[in-house]
């Protein structure tokens, strides 16, 4: 090693990424290729969605619209009268010189943008909690569900769980995102609501042909290419000692050892197939 490179090794590569963090579940859910080693077929999901501003009222006498001090507080601050005496001068300095809006008139007749549409009614505040209602909830029509098919604590789980619950809760959240995750990558993509002809989509290559039989042609196919199944089977097995005549009989060609006769055993599928094929000759 060069003297240059003593101070580089493996463990300041800056290529390397040492994680000396607990790797969560989330963590691997929400970055897999980064915290899992050698993921196969994951597809990343979108990093984050937009936060919901919507800050429900707890008073239902407020009207729909009124100003939060939770989205904008306003701190108090105690000024001294000098000081408010001092903007209004400054104010009136600023003024000199431009026209008053008192002396603004505007035509008889003119009236602002829906002037008479009230800004809120009674329903008002009913529609944004429907608006902003959990999913089914938010619907005005579609079918009908029953109260127990509702998960109203599906997107519970899939947040972190505060620290300070206890372990009981904590350990019911993994299992449930577990649950999910696993729910999740077991399910199956929908299948096609338009339905193909498998006949007629070969038809259409030039892989495929049609052509018409007759009964007894196709019986003499089906046996032919049986009789040829079942002898590569035998020859695959090296039972040279066994024949399979056309009549689908299987018979020894000498006088079987002990060995040999347990060698030679086939399945029921093997002589499933031979009964069937010498029932159709």
């Amino acid at each position: 090693m060069y003297e240059e490179d003593e101070d580089w090794n493996e463990f300041n590569d800056i290529n390397k990424i040492i994680i000396r963090n607990q790797v969560r579940t989330e963590y691997r859910i929400a970055f897999p290729y980064l915290y899992n080693s050698r993921p196969r077929s994951v597809y990343a999901a979108k990093y984050h969605a937009p936060h919901c501003c919507y800050v429900k009222q707890d008073d239902p006498d407020l009207p729909p619209y009124v100003y939060d001090a939770v989205i904008n507080p306003l701190p108090m601050q105690k000024a001294d009268e000098g000081d408010d005496d001092k903007m209004i001068d400054d104010a009136e300095d600023e003024n000199e010189g431009e026209y008053d809006i008192s002396d603004v008139f505007m035509p008889q007749g003119v009236d602002p943008f829906l002037s008479t549409t009230p800004l809120y009614t009674d329903d008002t505040a009913s529609g944004i909690d429907l608006l902003w209602a959990p999913h089914p909830f938010n619907k005005r029509s579609g079918r009908t569900r029953r109260a127990q098919d509702i998960p109203l604590v599906g997107e519970w789980f899939k947040e972190h769980c505060p620290p300070e619950y206890p372990v009981k809760v904590r350990v019911s959240y993994q299992k449930l995102l577990k649950c999910w995750v696993l729910n999740s990558l077991h399910n199956r993509p929908p299948k096609s609501l338009k339905k193909r002809n498998l006949v007629a989509e070969c038809h259409k290559l030039k892989f495929f042909n049609r052509t018409q039989l007759d009964w007894v042609e196709v019986g003499l196919q089906v046996c032919r290419q049986g009789y040829n199944m079942l002898s590569l089977l035998i020859q695959r097995k090296n039972l040279s000692y066994l024949h399979l005549d056309y009549n689908f009989n299987l018979k020894p060609i000498k006088t079987l050892t002990t060995k040999e006769r347990k060698k030679s055993r086939f399945g029921n599928a093997f002589h499933l197939c031979r009964e069937i094929l010498r029932l159709t000759k």
